[in-house]
């Protein structure tokens, strides 16, 4: 489902401390470290998998089992090019939801999403796409880079299936309706070029991060088509109301994910 990093700083950690946690004294900080990683090989060990220290697909799936968390993906398939992606999504265990070619992408986003996480919080939502030069999340537009000036224009106007700036107060009563369903150690992800470059992009995800109650991560440079269960390069993540990623992590220390009762339509279990 995602791959980490050796010492890699993140939300997708900070998920798997959490579910290791119950069977595991581990520290909650986002970094996975040599101790991380000693509970991780554990945890495979006494799952009868072979104790490499890497989460695999089938390590994750272990670990949420029986936790009524949903781990959910997207990709853009306004560009059919990411039909690769939904390939190296589904051999890492996953089954993306498909979108594209559409108007109001964001609703039907919202729909999809909502049907999968039935019953369920979401522990992480992963949208894979394009950023038009880090200026869009995109959702099911597609790559709008090469169009000539009339398509992108005409594009543009379907402000409903990307997020950016400047359209982002008229979207985000429709985005909110997300913020019920994330588990409180929850996070979610773009895998669209460049997107943690621009100033004016970060804000609007801080913006995002605050109104989900959850981390958004983004790819700083460029980011390759298959390499969607990791970012390439740099990364930056806007956590709510400024936190960081060790305040954030700290606070779900004591959690226990296999006794708290999450609700699908809240973003508290307690």
């Amino acid at each position: 489902m995602f791959t980490l990093r050796y010492f890699e700083h993140s939300p997708r950690v900070t998920l798997l401390q959490i579910l290791l946690k119950d069977e595991h004294d581990i520290r909650i900080d986002g970094i996975f470290g040599p101790k991380t990683r000693a509970a991780l090989e554990a945890f495979q060990k006494s799952r009868g998998q072979f104790p490499s220290g890497n989460a695999t697909a089938d390590t994750w799936n272990e670990l949420l089992r029986g936790t009524r968390l949903a781990v959910i993906s997207s990709v853009d398939m306004g560009d059919p090019t990411l039909e690769v992606d939904v390939q190296a999504l589904k051999a890492a265990g996953d089954n993306p939801i498909e979108l594209g070619g559409m108007c109001n992408g964001i609703g039907a986003l919202i729909s999809e999403v909502g049907a999968r996480a039935a019953g369920k919080s979401i522990a992480a939502l992963r949208l894979d796409g394009h950023g038009n030069l880090g200026r869009w999340l995109t959702v099911s537009v597609g790559d709008v880079v090469d169009m000539t000036k009339k398509d992108y224009r005409e594009t543009a106007k379907e402000y409903y299936s990307y997020i950016d700036p400047e359209h982002f107060s008229m979207v985000a009563s429709l985005l909110d309706q997300l913020s019920r369903r994330f588990a409180p150690f929850g996070f979610a992800e773009h895998h669209g070029c460049s997107l943690g470059k621009r100033p004016e992009t970060r804000k609007m995800l801080a913006k995002l991060a605050d109104l989900w109650g959850v981390p958004i991560s983004v790819g700083i440079t460029l980011q390759d088509v298959g390499a969607v269960t990791f970012f390439n390069g740099p990364v930056f993540t806007a956590f709510p109301h400024g936190m960081s990623l060790r305040w954030w992590s700290h606070q779900f220390q004591n959690i226990s994910v296999r006794n708290a009762t999450f609700r699908s339509d809240s973003s508290a279990p307690f």
